[in-house]
Parts: C-alpha cells; structure tokens; sequence
C-alpha cells in the first residue's frame, strides 16, 4: 500500500480526488495540499475531505501523516518546484503532463530522482487504453509488416473550459505532448528530428498559434504525420485523435479516449490488408484506464521497486519532451528541420539514450 499525498485542489486536483483516487485502493490518501485556504475549504465542502487531512504546506502534511508517495496536482508553472520540493523530502512522485516548462528542469529533476534511489513518473494516460496498447503490439509482432508511415490527426474546437488560451504553441505545447507520447510509445522507437509549422486565425482568445502540423521522422525510418487544431468548425476527433499506421503487410486505422463519460467508447481498430478487405480487431481489455491505470501503475512501481514495460518514467518522458520542444523550435523558426537531438543537448542531456530506467 503507498500512503499518498496529493499536492494541489484546484478544480483539477478536485477532479483527481473525486474521480481516480477511490478507484486505485493501492493508493491510499493520506494527505492533501493546496497553500489556498478557499480551495482546502471547497475540497472540505464538496468532497467530504476531513479537516484533519487537509494541510496549508507539504512540510505540515509529511510531518503529520507519513506519507511515501507525492500525486502533484498544479498548475504546470509550478510542477517543477512541487516535484523538487516531494524529492527532496523523500517521496516518489507521480507528476501530470506536460513534466515541466523546460527540457532543463526535467533533466535535472531527473537525475535529482535517481540520485535519491526515488520513483519519478509523468502521468502519460493515454498510454492506459486499449487502442494504443493493441497498435503497441501489432507493431512489436510484425503483424503490420515494414511500418513506413504514421498519421495521426486531432480536430477540436475550444471552449470556456481551456486553460492554456496564454500559451505561445497551445496545441504544440499542451496537447500535442499526449499524441507526441503516443507516437514514441506506440512504434517503440525515437525520433530524430521534427519538421512543423504553426498558425491561427483572427477573433480566436488565443494569444499563441493554436494548430499546428509536423512531419517526423524515426530512427527505424517511419514517417509520421501530425495534424492538430483547437479551432475546428466540423466533426470533432476524440482526444486520442484518428490514427493510421500504414505497414508493408497491412494497415491499422484506430481512435481512443473519448469524451468525458464515455472514455473507453471511442476505442477501436481495424485491420486492412490487400484488396480493401478489412475486420475490426478485438482489444483486450484494461482493467484500470486513463489516469486509473496511471495512478495504479505508479503504485505497482513504488511497492515493486520494478517499472512496468512502457511505464512513462521520468527519464522516458524526456525524450517525449524533447520532441515537444523541437516541434516548437521548428514552428518558431518557419518549419526548419529541427534534430531532436539538438533539443537535448541544448537542455545539457548529450545522449538521451543514458536516461533509460526501464521504463521502454
């Protein structure tokens, strides 16, 4: 059993502590942290939280409930001093996407996790559905053939919901991470280097440039490209997006994650071979998916000491990062063919293949 504190309440927090929390027991809440006392007294109000459980600082809550494990639940800002602050007080950490603002920060708590013997992991959860994980296996079975090329689209259209309207690259930045993630995870491969190009529209609430498209290519020679935007007029995607992968035997065309309240609705595949002739494919089932099987996972690694394959540990989310932020190079410098490896080596990570703990 981990004893868990959760660091943050805002509405996001509040959604962790209602929505994922009662359905991991391997997690047990012991804690909860926010420095606003508003949002201590509407976690109190609306979910029951006792007063007792319920701490102004980490330091209070460490001191009082003993906890081994830190859920950082913050604005994106604050993600890296959270997570420092949970490290250095001997927690494992379980932190939500995007890692942090800078490829350096990640770098650094990264070694700072490792040097302390501590688990650090990025909540990647769409990595818990069953789309990816049946695209995960075709392609490490070789049921698809040579994989030559990827596509992956996401068509939505904002709301008064959107959090990130301040952001330069909205979708490069915020989003994207999760589609970027899932292209690593998916083909089991790196990629080398990103081409994009970034644009918007008058009379949207974006400050930045809220769609984007990219071509990258991987280190075994697929092609993936991307296409995203918040500004859609037509048929939304889900939020996994439309994936292609196109093989030299077959193809695979799948969706996942769907909307809120019928996430596990939008997953499904199906196979296409020569001739146009096609089938769905059967997913096996998850038991625990989205931020569950995320959070459950983490738990898993805390108590086993072991990560378990495709675990988005912090020292794999540094590669997704780096591809992140060389889409958002290429997008500010017109499209220049940006090396993945020039991100990394920037942010002082010379040889990301060093940063392994198992996690791939």
């Amino acid at each position: 059993m981990v004893r868990l504190v959760q660091i943050g309440l805002g509405g996001w927090g509040r959604d962790w502590a209602k929505e994922v929390l009662p359905d991991v027991p391997e997690a047990e809440p012991v804690a909860f942290v926010d420095g606003d006392p508003g949002m201590r007294e509407l976690a109190r109000e609306t979910l029951g939280i006792p007063s007792e459980r319920l701490f102004a600082s980490l330091d209070e809550a460490v001191a009082a409930t003993r906890p081994t494990a830190a859920l950082a639940v913050v604005p994106l800002a604050a993600h890296a001093a959270v997570t420092e602050a949970a490290l250095r007080r001997g927690l494992h950490v379980l932190v939500e996407k995007p890692f942090t603002e800078t490829l350096a920060e990640a770098a650094a708590l990264v070694e700072l996790a490792q040097s302390s013997g501590l688990h650090l992991m990025v909540n990647q959860n769409y990595r818990h559905f069953p789309t990816p994980l049946a695209f995960r296996r075709l392609v490490a079975d070789g049921a698809l053939g040579h994989v030559g090329s990827l596509a992956v689209d996401f068509w939505k259209a904002w709301d008064e919901n959107y959090r990130y309207f301040f952001l330069a690259e909205p979708l490069l930045s915020d989003m994207a991470i999760h589609h970027f993630d899932m292209m690593r995870y998916v083909l089991d491969d790196e990629p080398e280097a990103v081409t994009a190009m970034s644009w918007s529209e008058p009379g949207t609430p974006f400050q930045g440039r809220p769609a984007a498209a990219a071509l990258i290519r991987f280190r075994r020679g697929t092609v993936v490209s991307y296409r995203g935007t918040w500004i859609s007029r037509g048929p939304d995607t889900p939020w996994g997006a439309d994936w292609r992968i196109d093989g030299s035997d077959a193809a695979a065309l799948g969706t996942f994650r769907g909307n809120k309240g019928d996430r596990r609705g939008a997953d499904q595949i199906r196979l296409h071979t020569a001739h146009d002739k096609s089938r769905p494919l059967e997913l096996e089932p998850v038991p625990r998916v989205d931020r569950a099987g995320a959070l459950a996972a983490f738990a898993d690694w805390v108590a086993t000491g072991r990560p378990a394959a495709g675990l988005s540990t912090g020292a794999d989310n540094l590669r997704s990062l780096s591809l992140m932020h060389a889409a958002i190079r290429s997008a500010a410098e017109h499209g220049r063919l940006v090396p993945v490896a020039e991100i990394a080596n920037a942010a002082g990570i010379m040889d990301l293949s060093t940063t392994e703990e198992g996690g791939k």
